[in-house]
């Protein structure tokens, strides 16, 4: 099957770039978006029309949409007949949340050459919220729609035909969609709903178990995929036809083993606990239309419309778990943490996603700055799920940021203890407790949990590179250890901070020629970083290129992110004194750093700023 096109990808697209929604800044090279603007100061905004106006775009273009909104609003009340101005303000209340203001706006704008589209789709979803069928489809029957366009257009119909009670229309317009080839698994799944809905069980059990049994449903869209799965099951299990649930259960865990709404469900059916209905509404249906095709554009420039159809959802089903998470992690990767935080906190507490939430927002309370809320908020998700391995993991995530690497150790172990007896091992972990060792100088715990570890993965870069680099530091097994860093390197050529290591690997075994070779390879690669620089600078001292040694230890002084004042000083003193020739050996030692992919990917630990992972 074909996946979803993304050369025509929706109704709103040319206008979502042409008028900067957030999203936008997350399609950025460098993966972080830029941050919020700061507010003009209001007396100066309000002064004029442009003033509030450039305003809310420069706020709109950092990303606060809060802010953004509030200038709009500002903006239309001393002129709300400026077209542009409609245009423009009615994305933004749409894309922030706020639909009634945005709906007031689509009905000035219904018949707009430039933002009808998205003004009449508005409007009509307002009709369904109000149960208006016959409105929802008046206002949806807009002409000539791309071929997403003219699938959520008919799939948002049908919903209306079935909350007008005429079902055997809702089915058929559904049936009749057949523009693009990778259409059946989102038409299966919506008219095996719909039919739940009427009451059909047999129809629907036939229109998901279609989706359920074409494992290229999965590649065309695994939301649709997973939510026909975890659909089906719901109807089998209320029907009392608990091994057939389980059964269908079993093939979307299959695909992906820790899917929580699926572990989720699974666990109530085997304790018989009575599962609640896939949809109990025409409202909920609807809405699940926009989340699947929301998240089957969710990435790169489809960000910018997906966070639309995740908006309009919620004016449908404003308290739905997985909308919510979604629309957290897009504030997530822009770097809007308070954001995302409020969207974890309004996941029910009934909810398959709710641990997740609560171990996401100590995490987020990190990234935020909040130190000490984040510590305290995961220590209490340790202690209120004392069996599941992804707190454990969360919290080891904050004590490596925090550098706490004795608390690390004992977080990880009780992880380890945890994931032996449920038979969840996975290198990561023991890669992560050996990291905490190391840091706490208990080299020969370390050491096992690095082998243990690639015992479990063979070929992971991080750990080669980690137990290779820790060997030529300490001088042990050189010549396996400088294997290891080639092989990290040769699985990963273009990441700098693991041939960053190669090089400092060669520096510290007195091969300053082949040092020079891959630190300035490393460089090139991580320009801003400050260590490789240092690295690089004490390589090109110690073969003569004393000018350009001194120019490396100036960059790394103001590299991104700014060194430790450890650091700092020990940078400040070679650029007065350089390197003593006698004194190479002491001067290696007191700078050799961690290996350098824990500065780049799993633990900050090394004072280059990462950021801990998130929970999934």
């Amino acid at each position: 099957m074909q996946k979803t096109p993304m050369s025509r990808i929706s109704f709103a697209l040319a206008l979502a770039a042409a008028v900067a929604l957030p999203g936008a800044s997350l399609a950025a090279p460098s993966g972080e978006a830029p941050k919020a603007a700061e507010r003009p100061a209001p007396g100066i905004a309000s002064q004029t029309l442009s003033g509030a106006y450039l305003a809310a775009k420069s706020a709109q273009l950092g990303g606060d949409l809060d802010a953004a909104t509030s200038y709009f609003e500002e903006a239309l009340r001393i002129d709300p007949t400026a077209q542009l101005l409609q245009q423009d303000a009615m994305f933004a209340f749409l894309a922030n949340g706020q639909f009634a203001k945005g709906v007031e706006l689509a009905a000035k704008l219904r018949d707009d050459a430039e933002a009808g589209k998205v003004a009449r789709i508005a409007l009509g979803i307002d009709a369904l919220v109000k149960g208006d069928w016959g409105g929802a489809i008046e206002q949806l029957d807009i002409l000539d729609p791309s071929d997403l366009d003219a699938l959520l257009l008919g799939h948002l119909s049908a919903w209306a035909d079935q909350g007008a009670g005429r079902t055997n229309d809702a089915l058929s317009r559904i049936g009749d969609l057949k523009k693009a080839s990778w259409y059946p698994v989102f038409n299966n799944y919506q008219a095996g709903l719909v039919a739940f809905v009427a009451g059909r069980q047999d129809s629907a059990r036939r229109l998901l178990g279609k989706v359920v049994e074409d494992r290229g449903s999965a590649q065309t869209s695994p939301d649709a995929f997973m939510g026909a799965v975890e659909a089906l099951a719901r109807i089998d299990a209320r029907a009392g036809k608990k091994k057939e649930a389980l059964q269908t259960i079993n093939k979307g865990l299959a695909l992906a083993e820790n899917y929580e709404p699926l572990a989720f469900l699974k666990s109530q059916i085997e304790k018989g606990v009575a599962v609640e209905p896939p949809v109990t509404s025409v409202q909920e249906g609807a809405a699940e239309t926009l989340y699947i095709l929301g998240q089957a554009i969710n990435r790169g420039e489809g960000q910018q419309v997906a966070i639309l159809y995740f908006q309009l959802a919620r004016a449908l089903d404003a308290r739905n778990p997985q909308l919510l998470v979604a629309l957290a992690g897009i504030a997530e990767r822009a770097s809007r943490y308070d954001e995302a935080i409020n969207y974890y906190r309004d996941v029910p507490e009934s909810s398959a996603l709710r641990r997740t939430a609560d171990l996401q927002i100590g995490l987020d309370l990190w990234s935020a700055g909040r130190k000490d809320e984040a510590k305290a908020h995961l220590e209490k998700a340790v202690a209120t799920y004392p069996d599941d391995l992804q707190a454990y993991l969360a919290y080891a995530d904050i004590l490596s940021s925090s550098k706490d690497y004795k608390a690390m150790a004992d977080t990880l172990d009780k992880a380890v203890t945890l994931a032996a007896r449920s038979n969840r091992e996975t290198w990561n972990i023991y890669y992560q407790r050996g990291i905490a060792f190391e840091r706490i100088k208990e080299w020969p715990k370390a050491e096992a949990d690095f082998r243990k570890a690639l015992k479990l993965s063979p070929n992971q870069p991080q750990v080669l590179n980690y137990l290779g680099y820790s060997w030529v530091d300490m001088n042990l097994n050189l010549d396996e250890g400088l294997k290891f860093i080639k092989t990290a390197v040769d699985l990963r050529p273009n990441d700098g901070y693991i041939v960053d290591s190669l090089g400092w690997a060669y520096y510290r075994l007195a091969r300053f020629d082949d040092a020079v070779e891959q630190l300035e390879r490393a460089v090139l690669l991580n320009p801003a970083d400050p260590t490789i620089n240092d690295h690089l600078g004490d390589a090109y001292w110690q073969v003569g290129r004393t000018r350009e040694a001194r120019f490396q230890w100036q960059r790394a002084l103001v590299g991104d992110p700014k060194p430790e004042p450890a650091d700092i000083a020990r940078i400040e003193a070679k650029l007065k004194d350089g390197l003593p020739a006698a004194g190479r050996k002491a001067e290696a030692t007191d700078s050799a750093p961690v290996p350098a992919q824990n500065r780049a990917e799993t633990a900050p630990a090394a004072g280059h700023g990462a950021k801990p992972s998130k929970i999934r």
